[in-house]
C-alpha cells in the first residue's frame, strides 16, 4: 500500500528529467500507464545474460535491486506531492487526473478533471489546486496548434 490516492499521475524520470512517466494508482499500488509503457531502467535482454547459472541468477536480482529502488523513487515524488503528480498528468495527456478519460469541454481541460469525476468537488478547490499548471500547459498546446 503506497498512500496514494487512485486517480492518474506523471513525474519525470527520476533518473531522466527529460522524460515523463505516467502511471495509475489503485487500490493503493501503482503501476505503469498505459500499461505496456516501460520505463525506468534498461531491461534485461536474454542475449545479454551471462551463460553461467550463478551468474546469470546474480545478474537479475541486480537489475531487479536497481528496479525498485528507482520505482520507490517514482512512488516517493509522487506520494510527497499528489495533486501536482494529477495536474501534471491531465496537462499532458488531455485527459482525465480521475478516470483517465479523454477531456473534451474546455472547461474540464483547464481544470484537468471531467465532468463526472468532479461533481462533489467545490469548485473553489478544484480551480486552486488544479487550474495553473493545467491551464498553463493547454493554453501552450492551443498556442502550437494555431500557429
Amino acid at each position: 500500500m503506497t498512500g496514494i490516492p487512485d486517480g492518474y499521475y506523471a513525474t519525470p524520470d527520476p533518473d531522466n528529467a527529460d522524460t515523463m512517466t505516467y502511471w495509475r494508482a489503485r487500490t493503493g499500488h501503482v503501476e505503469r500507464w498505459p500499461a505496456k509503457a516501460w520505463y525506468g531502467p534498461a531491461r534485461l535482454l536474454k542475449r545479454d545474460a551471462p551463460a553461467d547459472r550463478d551468474s546469470k541468477v546474480t545478474w537479475m536480482r541486480a537489475w531487479s535491486d536497481q528496479y525498485r529502488a528507482w520505482l520507490q523513487r517514482v512512488t516517493d515524488t509522487i506520494a510527497a506531492d499528489p495533486q501536482t503528480g494529477r495536474a501534471t498528468f491531465a496537462a499532458f495527456t488531455v485527459r482525465c487526473c480521475d478516470c483517465g478519460r479523454a477531456l473534451t469541454d474546455t472547461k474540464s481541460k483547464t481544470l484537468g478533471i471531467g465532468p463526472e469525476c468532479r461533481r462533489g468537488y467545490d469548485e473553489a478547490f478544484l480551480a486552486s489546486t488544479l487550474t495553473p499548471a493545467v491551464a498553463k500547459a493547454h493554453a501552450a498546446q492551443a498556442r502550437k496548434a494555431t500557429s
